[in-house]
């Protein structure tokens, strides 16, 4: 590169930079702050927290990157042409690709950099945050319940134990699990002990009872009931008797409960990792007893080739604003409207992917518009940045929004000095 080009390179990538650092702070700000109580409630030390939080910032600047380079982009073009700059280097004969090829540059960097994140450190950050959740579950469960006091250790689901031994054991272990409504599970045992090993954390109870109780069969006995038009008292008996028939009672010597059950997923899953969490190389060579892949495929499929296109994004973001900002305008034209109109096209061919992908899930035939859609915007926005012209659709955009703009402006004129007039 030249002088002029590391100049816009230098300029749009410390803007992007800068936009990227603020946003993502922001959004883990919001996200962290939802996690406190994992300090101030829970006995998580700032550590946990800490470690637990950043494991979404891969996350973050794969979804934030886009807009970022968006708003770098933009910024650096309308700081070049109110600087007259743009107009200084048109004057010296300079081709379009002497201004667009930093962009563009940025923007492959933006590319490969979401690219790596999407493909790789996104879902290990992902799965190593479903562990780190598993782990803070079973922390809880070992070290924060205290003895005699009912803990809730999420919405529905109480720990209560008797006492704790200095070995780790638990003596007088209950558990309700109220989180499912059709499903009230009931555990308690004599004993009960956390055991960690290769395979997860689990929670090993002796000599105790399940009781799992199901609601649903309670309201289908009552309309059974009324649709049989009974005595009221033979109605209410009866729902006595199906209140105590509902509830199943199995009494073990030994069980084993998985903890990952605990944040939030099916316990009858083998794998509790979500489409999201795992690593790329499970798509191209999944496990055919995998039940979550053979029931999801569609997920999964959507997951798999979101990794591929999302990063394309970043990439048709900048070409967009360059087809709308790269050429020089005179000041009576207004670059916010233009820029307004850019970022509205962006963020459209945004929305039209998130379809796309959500598309993908129930049909394959949506696949190809995730990757046509990107491909259209980096096509399109290049085409119009580097031939130079001034395309008469985006002119007449630019003009309707001048026009709408003006329009509003003299409205609210009119409606502030009515009242002045009024009180004169």
């Amino acid at each position: 590169m030249n002088l002029i080009e590391r100049y816009i390179f230098l300029r749009a990538f410390a803007a992007f930079m800068m936009t990227v650092v603020v946003l993502c702070g922001i959004v883990w700000l919001t996200q962290a702050l939802r996690d406190l109580d994992l300090v101030t409630s829970k006995g998580q030390t700032i550590l946990i927290f800490l470690s637990m939080t950043s494991l979404v910032l891969p996350t973050l600047v794969m979804v934030i990157a886009p807009f970022a380079i968006l708003i770098a982009v933009a910024h650096t073009l309308n700081r070049l042409n109110a600087d007259s700059e743009l107009v200084v280097i048109n004057a010296t004969g300079a081709r379009p690709w002497t201004v667009a090829k930093p962009l563009i540059i940025l923007g492959i960097i933006a590319t490969v950099l979401g690219g790596s994140i999407s493909l790789y450190l996104s879902p290990k950050a992902l799965g190593s945050l479903r562990l780190f959740i598993t782990q803070v579950r079973a922390d809880l469960v070992a070290n924060v319940v205290k003895e005699g006091l009912f803990t809730e250790i999420e919405e529905g689901m109480t720990f209560h134990i008797q006492k704790r031994e200095a070995n780790g054991i638990m003596r007088g272990l209950f558990l309700s699990d109220e989180r499912d409504p059709k499903k009230h599970v009931v555990y308690s045992s004599e004993f009960a002990q956390i055991i960690e090993n290769e395979k997860g954390t689990f929670l090993r109870m002796t000599r105790g009872i399940i009781q799992q109780r199901h609601p649903a069969d309670l309201a289908k006995s009552a309309e059974s009931n009324k649709s049989t038009n009974q005595p009221q008292d033979t109605q209410i008996d009866a729902l006595i008797a199906e209140d105590f028939g509902s509830v199943n009672i199995v009494e073990f010597d030994s069980y084993i409960v998985d903890l990952s059950k605990f944040t939030g997923v099916d316990e009858n899953k083998s794998q509790f990792f979500k489409p999201r969490e795992r690593p790329t190389a499970f798509f191209f060579n999944p496990d055919p007893n995998d039940p979550y892949f053979s029931q999801k495929s569609g997920h999964v499929r959507s997951e798999l080739h979101d990794r591929f296109s999302n990063p394309l994004y970043n990439m048709a973001f900048v070409t967009i604003i360059m087809a709308f900002l790269m050429q020089v305008r005179t000041t009576r034209e207004r670059r916010s409207d233009a820029i307004i109109i850019a970022v509205a096209c962006a963020a459209g061919l945004r929305l039209l992917g998130f379809a796309a992908t959500s598309l993908a899930i129930s049909t394959p035939f949506a696949v190809p518009l995730m990757y046509a859609l990107p491909i259209l915007g980096i096509g399109a926005g290049l085409w119009i940045s580097l031939t130079g012209r001034r395309v008469e659709a985006v002119d007449n955009l630019i003009q309707l929004m001048e026009y709408m703009t003006e329009k509003v402006r003299k409205k609210l004129k009119k409606f502030q000095t009515q009242p002045s007039e009024q009180t004169g």
